[in-house]
């Protein structure tokens, strides 16, 4: 049978013995709202356990939005959105400050596109990035004791909304409203709070999504809008009000897209990372490897199917991959001393090969690929699939996920 499966701007094709293809794990087809902005209007106007925004502010209030939105339209339309409520309040476009979320796994994001800019600036609203090494301000303590510095204008805000698109994440289950706060308003030591206690761990996303949940409650929001989008990007629905209760709404729709049922795992998986944005650098494209290793039975064979032209993408990856690729131990004292994002990444992707042998199909040159000791690339699918059904024998059963970044795989028991 042929597999397709996406690679840069285009597809690579792997043939797979019909009697070897266990599952092929996609995400559902389901279709965008007839109305965006209407979904969107909607959501506000009927929030789960929260008052409304035309009745949370009054005149004279400072206003943050927390946005973790970088689809120009998406963002249009939830700022629009949300100004038309707090204008029923009686404040102005000058009011809101519009603060974009930091995005750790993808910092040349946080940098506002001219595009976006553009479709809000006639808004006339305040816009602001956050910044992980300006000021911040303590605001509490989680549960499990991650002590939560956040971002200065938003914790000083009288009135706080947060508003997120609801997606996968292969380490944080789900990107969402409060996932942007936690991760994208706070500072690094609190970032490394959240993520050092998972490192070690095999299913490293659900302690992170539990640790991000906490950090959540703490951070004071008194509104939240989560839109759940398709695997397309485009709005499928959109629920507001309380930030837990609609976050947990969110998410059981985001599920009847994204979550897929496996009845067994296999002896070799191929994960494309969903071809372009996801796979122009081996630090954006490795991270889906995290759903393959769900999936995979140990010392099986995963294959990642990712282009990156631009190389490793990342400098702080590089160089812990490069530095202490024969010592995971090193790497994670090192982490514990000096947290970095690109640190984890690169720890999470080393530790991978205790579980897998790791294949990879890919453009990416042989000097880049020749610091990881294990790693085997190959220019064609079908090459890294001889390979695979070599080491693990003619008779192995192989999944394949084509957009390994936009899924949840759950093995059932």
């Amino acid at each position: 049978m042929d597999v397709w499966l996406p690679y840069g701007g285009t597809e690579v094709c792997v043939r797979v013995p019909t009697e070897n293809l266990q599952d092929i794990i996609e995400a559902n087809e389901v279709a965008g709202a007839e109305s965006p902005e209407e979904e969107i209007k909607k959501a506000l106007e009927n929030p789960i356990d929260a008052k409304s925004l035309a009745e949370t502010v009054k005149p004279g209030d400072r206003v943050v939005l927390a946005l973790s939105i970088h689809d120009p339209m998406i963002a249009k339309l939830a700022v629009s959105s949300i100004l038309e409520e707090i204008a029923k309040g009686g404040l102005k476009a000058e009011d809101l400050t519009v603060l974009f979320t930091y995005e750790i796994f993808d910092p040349s994001a946080t940098a506002l596109p001219a595009q976006l800019i553009n479709e809000l600036s006639p808004l006339g609203v305040n816009v602001v990035s956050h910044d992980p090494s300006a000021e911040s301000v303590y605001v509490g303590e989680s549960a499990s004791g991650v002590k939560v510095y956040l971002n200065k204008i938003f914790a000083e805000s009288k009135v706080k909304i947060v508003a997120g698109t609801v997606r996968p994440d292969p380490y944080t289950i789900y990107e969402w409203s409060g996932c942007g706060v936690a991760l994208g308003l706070s500072n690094l030591e609190t970032v490394k709070q959240i993520f050092m206690p998972t490192l070690n761990l095999d299913a490293a996303s659900d302690l992170m999504h539990k640790n991000i949940l906490e950090v959540s409650r703490i951070v004071g929001a008194d509104f939240s809008v989560n839109i759940v989008v398709n695997r397309e990007g485009k709005i499928v629905r959109s629920v507001a009000g309380d930030l837990e209760k609609s976050f947990s709404e969110a998410s059981k729709i985001a599920d009847e897209i994204y979550k897929f049922p496996v009845e067994k795992k296999a002896d070799v998986v191929f994960v494309s990372s969903g071809g372009s944005p996801f796979d122009s650098s081996f630090f954006k494209a490795c991270r889906c490897i995290e759903n393959a290793l769900k999936i995979i039975r140990r010392k099986g064979v995963t294959v990642l199917v990712a282009e990156c032209p631009e190389g490793h993408g990342n400098p702080e990856f590089y160089e812990a991959v490069s530095r202490f690729k024969n010592d995971l131990n090193s790497l994670g004292k090192s982490l514990r001393k000096s947290f970095r994002v690109g640190g984890l990444v690169a720890y999470r992707l080393l530790r991978a090969f205790r579980k897998a042998d790791i294949a990879m199909v890919s453009t990416i040159p042989d000097y880049y690929a020749s610091e990881i000791p294990g790693l085997k690339v190959f220019r064609t699918a079908n090459e890294a699939l001889n390979y695979a059904l070599e080491a693990r024998g003619r008779r192995s059963k192989i999944s394949v996920l084509p957009n390994g970044n936009l899924i949840i795989p759950t093995v059932e028991a």
